[in-house]
């Protein structure tokens, strides 16, 4: 079995490859992880990496968007507590964007805001009124 593969990028992901991509881009005063494939016990130690790397060196204010997530097994759900614990040790927040209701249900006993859409999720978002 290859390793998963990363992919950093300041830009949106072009295409996913394999079985696990994650990049980043800065948007506004946060920064959006975009997950696709599958986090479970593979791939999950890639994953936690990619988002200690950016909460610790990037910015502390991370919306994880799981819209092309088509899997996240227990590894995966403790990786997104992990962040979020060091996202506010760092004085900032981890949220969840284009969550599903099982992923919803998933990370409801770790008090992990989720949101449906993105948009929803960044600290600019303003309702129409």
């Amino acid at each position: 079995m290859s390793q998963p593969q990363v992919v950093r990028t300041v830009n949106k992901p072009v295409g996913v490859t394999g079985s696990f991509v994650c990049a980043w881009s800065a948007v506004g005063g946060c920064v959006v992880v975009k997950v696709a494939g599958a986090v479970d016990a593979a791939t999950a130690p890639a994953f936690a990496e990619e988002l200690r790397r950016v909460i610790t060196t990037k910015a502390s204010t991370v919306v994880v968007d799981v819209r092309r997530l088509r899997e996240l097994d227990a590894a995966g759900v403790g990786v997104l507590a992990a962040a979020e614990a060091l996202a506010r040790e760092h004085d900032g927040w981890l949220r969840v964007a284009g969550s599903q209701p099982w992923l919803t249900d998933l990370l409801e006993p770790h008090a992990i805001p989720s949101y449906t859409e993105l948009k929803q999720a960044l600290p600019t978002y303003r309702p129409a009124p």
